[in-house]
């Protein structure tokens, strides 16, 4: 877990150990994220790393929380102006998300993290198995779906087609950020599936 003596740090201190963390992780696989590297290019001791961070584990959740907060943020602003639309939310989430790929090196991070999960990474796996709070926010989120076009209304239904959604989201996004499938030809293929699974979930009314 993160310390709190890490968020209490000097602004300029703390950005300093942030960008030794992006630089490492951007430029090695994580089975090869060095903390001597880290604390080397941090200009901190090895000592003092460990009064911010319990291990690599918290690195994984340095380098992904904006990107979670922003997810998640943009998923309920989504939410607010749709008024409940499941299907325009993970459209808008596929967006956000793919635009940290403009920037080269959050690319770079992603698609070593989603390679390392691919491969059962431990590193990974630790972290989305026992630190990771972005699926219960997830199904915070799920629970403020508007079912009223929805050919089902059940809680358990509801959440069913948000797994599916989100599988295809997952597969989006590993396809555009590590198998580097061009954008506009990941984008057609998602918000077609979406539109597949649209057709077969709304009541026609």
């Amino acid at each position: 877990m993160i310390k709190r003596t890490f968020y209490n740090l000097p602004e300029q201190k703390r950005q300093r150990i942030i960008d030794a963390i992006v630089e490492e992780f951007s430029s090695s696989s994580t089975e090869k994220v060095s903390i001597n590297r880290i604390v080397k290019a941090a200009n901190i001791s090895r000592g003092s790393f460990y009064q911010y961070f319990d291990d690599k584990v918290d690195l994984v959740e340095v380098l992904t929380k904006s990107f979670v907060d922003l997810s998640i943020e943009g998923a309920n602003k989504a939410l607010e102006y749709s008024n409940g639309d499941i299907f325009y939310t993970y459209e808008k989430l596929f967006e956000i998300i793919t635009k940290f790929a403009q920037d080269k090196t959050q690319k770079v991070i992603l698609k070593n993290l989603l390679r390392s999960l691919r491969a059962n990474d431990d590193l990974v796996s630790e972290y989305l198995l026992n630190r990771f709070n972005g699926f219960e926010e997830l199904n915070k989120i799920a629970k403020q779906y508007n079912t009223d076009n929805l050919k089902f209304k059940s809680s358990e239904d509801v959440e069913y087609l948000s797994q599916i959604l989100t599988q295809l989201l997952k597969n989006a996004i590993f396809n555009y950020f590590v198998i580097d499938v061009d954008y506009q030809t990941v984008k057609k293929t998602f918000l077609r599936k979406l539109e597949i699974v649209k057709s077969g979930a709304v009541a026609q009314f």
